[in-house]
């Protein structure tokens, strides 16, 4: 006996040409809203990052505080053995400790936890950017005091332009991403030849302008050293 009507599944809807064609309008190579998106982080960690160099070098406090600080710990285990075990995490600085520009080149680390002392002190003195033996406070048993070492111009413009350059390459990798669409459509014949061409010009123009862009951001920060 066959099903009731209501029981019954209908097939799915054949594909027809003009679902084709519907479909490929819905696609447009020539906006560019998702990348131009995807620039926008990218440019405020970068800029961000140029800001830092120009206002204090390495011991910013905010590149300062993004140094990693290897954290070890012990705690009880889970099981009834009663056993300790060993927890390593890896915090940044700025986590650990509230860091503190001082009169006479003299940054202050006021340590949240005395746990947390050593472990700092040993991260900035393996930091190349430091390399230095944080000094105890006498009057405060969790401050640590580091002493702000000068750098040549000719340092932080190098750092500068290393920071451009990584800058260039991101967004190189985000329109490369891009490119693989317009190329996966044209290879599945969503969009015409000459469409993608078209596309790929314009994405071109879009790369060189953002380029132009960060060519005046990095003059702009060597000059303000």
């Amino acid at each position: 006996m066959p099903p009731p009507a209501s029981a019954r599944v209908a097939p799915p809807p054949s594909t027809t040409p003009n679902d084709a064609a519907a479909a490929a309008e819905e696609i447009d190579p020539l906006d560019f809203t998702a990348l131009i998106t995807a620039f926008g982080p990218i440019d405020a960690h970068f800029k961000a990052q140029l800001q830092a160099l120009s206002h204090g070098g390495r011991f910013n406090p905010t590149n300062l505080g993004a140094l990693t600080v290897h954290v070890t710990s012990h705690e009880m285990a889970d099981d009834a053995s009663g056993a300790m075990t060993t927890v390593a995490e890896d915090f940044p600085l700025s986590e650990l400790a509230q860091i503190v520009p001082r009169s006479g080149r003299t940054i202050s680390l006021l340590v949240h936890d005395r746990g947390y002392i050593k472990p700092i002190m040993s991260a900035v003195q393996a930091s190349p950017d430091y390399n230095q033996q944080p000094q105890r406070s006498e009057d405060n048993d969790l401050e640590l005091l580091l002493k702000v070492e000068m750098e040549r111009k000719e340092d932080v413009a190098r750092r500068v332009k290393e920071a451009t350059q990584l800058w260039r390459e991101r967004v190189r990798a985000a329109r490369t991403k891009h490119e693989k669409h317009i190329k996966d459509w044209q290879k599945k014949k969503t969009i015409t030849t000459d469409l993608a061409r078209k596309a790929d010009k314009e994405l071109q123009k879009l790369q060189d302008k953002k380029m132009k862009e960060i060519d005046g951001e990095e003059a702009k920060a060597i000059k303000s050293l």
